[in-house]
């Protein structure tokens, strides 16, 4: 394959008379589909100075490399090399260097790096696009996904899917999830007071009714919290369940869970409940 600056200077040559650019892009194409391996991927400083004030078409042209390569990989059915991930990631990085705002190279780093083992690379490339793309839920809630899914970092998922419920466009079952996850991430406080200011913008009878009563839910849940620490700077141990904090005074009765569940505190220590805050079916 020939090296990404020779492509770069096809590229810029191209610039000088328009009618040429698209069939010199298309001849790139054609090229890359019948030649082998990966060339290196030059630094985004570099790319800047020989992309002049082209940087969005050539960031295109970078990713239309990658796709073109990684869908001759599909096309054989062949497995990429951790070399050649390497370079995937690498050019995506260079594409949104030079075109922030490109969606495309984010969306298929984070449908296709996480399961290639590279959480932290597409991490830091969503990053990126969490401030330029500021307007865009999908990326916080692809965040928020590979906290929870790759990372197990509840509280951390919680957070992302909460900017991503705040954005405009994102699905009204996010701010229930996330303070689900708040919850799960030993953040309960912090998962009332999100749904507490999602109840106040929500117009829809229905879903602020599913709202409310998550809500009410993880108030009870933080009541027993507060109880439980209460009674261990009182009498020195934590109770083994909540009974004990009815017979010694610290609360006057357990909540009910308007779940149907019943509450109860965990080996873990954490105040849990038979529901899971799920309605059970039947």
């Amino acid at each position: 394959m020939r090296p990404l600056l020779v492509t770069l200077l096809i590229i810029s040559l191209a610039f000088i008379g328009n009618a040429f650019a698209v069939p010199k892009v298309a001849q790139e194409r054609v090229a890359l589909r019948q030649e082998e391996g990966i060339s290196p991927v030059i630094p985004s400083p570099v790319a800047r100075i020989v992309a002049l004030e082209f940087k969005g078409l050539l960031s295109d042209a970078i990713f239309s490399r990658v796709m073109t390569y990684y869908g001759g990989k599909l096309i054989k059915e062949e497995e990429l090399s951790d070399e050649e991930w390497d370079w995937f990631y690498k050019s995506i990085d260079l594409a949104t260097d030079l075109d922030p705002y490109f969606l495309d190279p984010y969306y298929l780093g984070a449908m296709n790096l996480p399961w290639a083992k590279k959480v932290k690379e597409v991490n830091t490339l969503l990053e990126k696009a969490l401030s330029y793309r500021s307007w865009d839920w999908s990326i916080p809630f692809y965040l928020g996904f590979n906290q929870f899914y790759f990372l197990h970092d509840n509280e951390k998922a919680a957070s992302y899917l909460m900017e991503a419920s705040r954005r405009p466009g994102s699905s009204s079952l996010l701010p229930a999830l996330a303070a689900r996850l708040s919850y799960k991430g030993r953040k309960t406080e912090n998962a009332v007071i999100f749904l507490q200011e999602i109840i106040k913008k929500t117009e829809d009878e229905t879903i602020r009714k599913s709202y409310e009563e998550r809500l009410n839910a993880l108030k009870k849940i933080l009541f027993l919290e507060r109880a439980v620490t209460a009674y261990e700077e009182r009498f020195g141990k934590r109770p083994l369940k909540l009974d004990d904090l009815v017979r010694d005074g610290a609360i006057r009765e357990i909540p009910i869970d308007p779940y149907g569940g019943e509450f109860y505190i965990d080996a873990d220590g954490t105040i849990k409940t038979t529901s899971d805050l799920v309605h059970k079916k039947g």
